[in-house]
């Protein structure tokens, strides 16, 4: 299909609430706005059945200047469209998973139903049915020692098995509400399980409980995958003092090399991607374990574009689009 063809609609949490510059779904855009796309943008929350009809509140890209500040963005007025007027559209709205992230995703399904001429990347199947956070447990013995559960009972044995583990809110991500808690004294264990309490709603929902991996403290090696191929690797630092890693808060990046065992370990999560159709994602490894999946809106492509001194979202675009 040519590029002229395409109408592509890109789906982001609201304007006011987007890091401009930084946002990997804006630099994508920009690109596909020098390669000549079609595209068009939507506030997640203008979806809504109407009726018998699901429909959405877009406006078409004008311009986009450079600097990608929010006035470097020109749009054409607002229409309201049907989710099958795009060939391609791709859904990337931040984490956490919530109602507000899982309904209108819903609506769009709804809508797509049946109409293979419009593709939703990643697919809506992938969006809400796997869960980042424990598909790496597909993949064999490549992720940490784990537990996912609600039961006190189950979470205490695994907790005191393992000494020291990390706790992960199954719905979040950018280290938000990860807990490293130690399971070696009674005031330990009562912490422990007063954090717990707290992040599952008085044990009605499911928590992660992983084994606390000491490689962290030289890093978290993020992965970005195009179409099941590797496009892209960095290291992402931990804060100082801290063994968490989180970019808002001032973790760098850094430019790394493979081990021959996470070369493997990449080998092996491309074909995983390829068989799942996951045409754009982000997988993070603490040393040879995999940790972390990013399905949903895979991002840090204007860092690791400064850190690499590389352009990849026009790579992304020229791969998603088939430009030459």
């Amino acid at each position: 299909m040519g590029k002229k063809r395409h109408q592509v609609l890109w789906i982001t949490d609201p304007w006011e609430t987007l890091d401009h510059r930084r946002d990997t779904t804006l630099r994508l855009m920009q690109e596909a706005q020098i390669s000549g796309l079609t595209q068009w943008w939507c506030n997640v929350r203008s979806i809504r059945l109407d009726g018998s009809k699901v429909v959405l509140d877009a406006k078409k890209v004008i311009e986009i200047a450079s600097e990608r500040a929010p006035e470097s963005f020109r749009f054409g007025p607002l229409r309201v469209m049907a989710p099958h007027s795009f060939t391609s559209i791709h859904y990337r709205t931040d984490p956490p998973i919530d109602l507000a992230y899982l309904h209108p995703l819903q609506l769009l399904h709804l809508a797509l139903e049946g109409r293979s001429a419009t593709e939703l990347v990643n697919p809506a199947p992938v969006l809400f049915g796997l869960n980042e956070k424990f598909e790496a447990s597909l993949l064999g013995k490549m992720m940490p020692p784990s537990i996912v559960s609600s039961q006190w009972e189950h979470l205490l044995k695994f907790g005191k098995k393992e000494g020291r583990t990390v706790l992960k809110p199954l719905h979040e991500a950018q280290s938000h509400g990860i807990h490293l808690l130690d399971w070696g004294t009674p005031a330990g264990v009562r912490q422990a399980e007063a954090k717990i309490r707290s992040i599952s709603h008085d044990f009605s929902a499911p928590v992660l409980l992983q084994r606390y991996l000491e490689d962290i403290l030289d890093g978290e090696t993020r992965l970005w995958f195009l179409d099941g191929s590797l496009l892209a690797t960095v290291k992402k630092l931990p804060l100082p003092g801290d063994f968490r890693v989180d970019i808002d808060q001032g973790s760098l990046l850094a430019p790394t090399t493979l081990t021959q065992k996470q070369s493997r370990l990449a080998t092996k999560i491309a074909q995983h991607l390829k068989n799942r159709e996951i045409r754009l994602a982000a997988v993070d490894l603490i040393g040879d374990w995999i940790t972390d999946f990013n399905l949903t809106s895979p991002g840090l492509i204007t860092l690791m574009e400064k850190t690499l001194q590389c352009n990849l979202a026009r790579e992304i675009i020229q791969k998603l689009y088939n430009i030459k």
